[in-house]
């Protein structure tokens, strides 16, 4: 009796996350059937089996200032502008260089900045 006491007795853990992340995590899991805590259940456990994280973890490579503004580059080509960039479009790019905002964002962004 007192193993089947153990093995019923759960934890309680308090995270801390920032809401959009769970918001859009709880939808996913959602999709899938599971739940916010059987998922972080399910993370814990194959911490235990893989005795490490069970995926890979890297630093993001930074880009360098060359990289970000040939990309940025494509973007302004792939919406008809010119080579000159306003400081309006500038603060677009660097929102998007950051990560702050995806490439559709930033697109639909300078398509309006040249209406």
């Amino acid at each position: 009796m007192s193993n089947m006491k153990k093995r019923n007795k759960t934890e309680l853990i308090h995270i801390r996350i920032e809401p959009e992340v769970k918001e859009k995590a709880e939808t996913i899991l959602k999709k899938l059937g599971v739940n916010t805590s059987y998922a972080i259940s399910m993370f814990l456990n194959q911490v235990i089996l893989m005795e490490g994280f069970p995926f890979e973890i890297q630093i993001p490579k930074n880009k360098n200032d060359n990289d970000e503004y040939l990309e940025l580059a494509r973007i302004i080509e792939s919406t008809g502008g010119t080579s000159i960039v306003d400081e309006k479009n500038k603060n677009i790019l660097k929102l998007y260089s950051s990560g702050q905002i995806d490439y559709e964002t930033a697109v639909f962004a300078i398509k309006r900045s040249f209406v």
